[in-house]
């Protein structure tokens, strides 16, 4: 056997078993480049199978796989799984342990074939075996091909090896993702999505459409007054979705100057405007797979509302500077603290970007139109922020009284700002009315009450003292 003939077939069989972890694709080609350069027949490639627990033919030259398979010492193929050594049968029709199982050769007496199994091995144990046949000519040495086939069972055992590690590796993955969405699911299960809390009728009406809109690709339209948690919403949305373990992107558009808003939105080409030294990708390419979320579109303005509705028809994007669009897969929730109904006939809103993102609406009412909610929002606001620093503060009658009586123009945000700093400064373990920013100070109930600190003090009315 000629040495630039195995030096060629093994660099063709390296580039094609490199080519891809996918060893039983890239298997076939390998057999028959052995038969092709290198003379070699009936080239059978079989692997350990734990289900059936015998090593099972994956391959053969020909293409054919009729499914057979050796049990551990079976025939000449199972001999070798089973001690992990080559084997060579000089003369398979003088020999009674060959099987002749798998290509069911006719007519061995009339011509001397040769049968040679090498075994394929991964981390020391054996996984496989591979064999073939092979007519020898009198100035043919069969050590020669026997140490051929056991290099080429060694790149066979060493790509199966990283096949496995990678398998194992994505199997691993795959189970983390699943817990954690798992866990994402028992967050957000029987409506109790993490940071939107309340028991209000209006609040579960808006969670109710939450629910049933998050495993569509519908373009939800957010509708509330600053401070309601739109942005929660968003998130619970994406995290309900098939898109869950995609990026959740949010972008203010009433945060960002007009001239930077696009470039955000869309990316640019290097070179497309002064200090655009590099190419960057925009808010919709990162998106891509998952949800973006635009903050005050009301805000946008109409230049861009254009090319946003050309992403919603289209589903494509064009960087500045490049007439090269991009394909995207990217779910839109939009969010607006103002009316776009009205924004509309003063000339400021598009009327068919409107209908492009008002598919669902959801509108979040602001927090003094669900006072039920206000208890449970200090409960579980409280909660939070005790662990945070330490403590545990507990909030009197009167500042709950307090709570229900004032109209909250930030609403939850402002709620929450609200407690964060009384727990922050409180001293004694419990908030009072003399805990309360000046804001608050004076809507109480026309009684007499006695605060917890002991000082008897004349409740204000019902609408603030000024």
């Amino acid at each position: 056997m000629q040495e630039k003939a195995q030096l060629e077939t093994l660099y063709e069989i390296s580039k094609a078993i490199s080519s891809s972890l996918n060893v039983e694709k890239t298997v076939p080609y390998v057999l028959r480049l052995l038969r092709k350069l290198m003379g070699f027949e009936r080239i059978t490639l079989t692997l350990y199978d734990p289900l059936k627990e015998e090593i099972v033919v994956k391959a053969t030259s020909s293409g054919n796989i009729q499914g057979e398979g050796f049990k551990k010492g079976e025939g000449i193929t199972g001999k070798v799984w089973k001690y992990g050594v080559s084997m060579v049968i000089p003369d398979i029709s003088k020999e009674p342990a060959f099987l002749n199982k798998v290509w069911k050769r006719e007519n061995l007496k009339d011509r001397k074939i040769s049968f040679i199994a090498v075994p394929i091995k991964v981390s020391g144990k054996v996984v496989g075996v591979l064999s073939a046949d092979k007519e020898l000519e009198k100035k043919d040495s069969i050590d020669e091909y026997v140490k051929f086939l056991n290099m080429v069972a060694t790149l066979i055992g060493n790509a199966y090896s990283l096949q496995i590690q990678i398998t194992e590796e994505r199997e691993n993955l795959e189970s983390e993702k699943r817990a954690l969405l798992f866990e994402l699911r028992k967050i957000f299960e029987n409506r109790k999505i993490e940071g939107i809390v309340g028991k209000s009728p209006k609040i579960l009406q808006a969670l109710d459409i939450v629910h049933r809109v998050a495993p569509t690709n519908a373009t939800v339209l957010l509708m509330g007054e600053s401070g309601v948690g739109k942005e929660l919403f968003a998130k619970a949305i994406h995290f309900l979705s098939p898109r869950a373990d995609k990026p959740f992107i949010a972008i203010n558009c009433a945060a960002i100057p007009p001239d930077l808003l696009e470039a955000e939105l869309f990316g640019y080409e290097k070179g497309a405007f002064t200090g655009a030294y590099t190419s960057k990708k925009g808010k919709f390419e990162l998106a891509n797979g998952g949800t973006i979320f635009l903050d005050e579109i009301g805000d946008m303005p109409l230049n861009l509302q254009v090319k946003l509705l050309r992403v919603l028809q289209e589903k494509e994007v064009e960087r500045i500077g490049s007439s090269k669009p991009i394909k995207i897969d990217v779910r839109i929730i939009a969010a607006t603290n103002r009316n776009l109904e009205k924004l509309i006939k003063e000339g400021k809103f598009r009327e068919d970007l409107y209908y492009r993102i008002n598919v669902v609406p959801i509108y979040i009412p602001p927090l003094r139109e669900r006072k039920e909610d206000i208890p449970v929002l200090v409960n579980y606001f409280l909660e939070v922020f005790n662990k945070e620093y330490g403590k545990n503060v507990k909030v009197s009658k009167e500042v709950f009284e307090v709570f229900l009586n004032y109209h909250w123009p930030g609403n939850v945000r402002e709620l929450r700002n609200v407690l964060e700093r009384m727990v922050i400064l409180d001293t004694d373990g419990i908030l009072t009315y003399e805990d309360l920013p000046t804001e608050l100070l004076g809507y109480r109930t026309n009684t007499l009450t006695i605060s917890e600190k002991g000082k008897t003090k004349q409740s204000g009315k019902l609408k603030r003292n000024l």
